[in-house]
């Protein structure tokens, strides 16, 4: 089964009510229930119900059953510091 993937940026653009979900599902990678995450979060069940529905619109968590899970989030390439900025040594022997 292929890993389901979201963009940082469409974390980033998230109320920040909605973040702290999506931070508290990614701690547990197999998925957690609304009342496990009840006691994470700092909202009514309402207000968590609506944040996963609003999360899982955005394509950022996955329901399976009654439990729910944080999409990894697809990190954008970074050109890196490469290490070829040594030049190569040339001996003359």
């Amino acid at each position: 089964m292929p890993i389901a993937t979201a963009t940082a940026a469409a974390l980033n653009v998230q109320p920040r009510q909605r973040r702290h979900v999506y931070e508290a599902l990614a701690k547990v990678p197999d998925g957690r229930s609304v009342k496990e995450l009840l006691e994470d979060v700092e909202m009514s069940e309402v207000d968590l119900r609506q944040s996963l529905r609003k999360l899982d619109e955005a394509g950022l968590v996955l329901r399976v059953g009654r439990l729910w899970t944080a999409v990894q989030l697809e990190v954008p390439d970074d050109p890196s510091p490469s290490t070829d900025d040594e030049s190569p040594s040339t001996s003359e022997d």
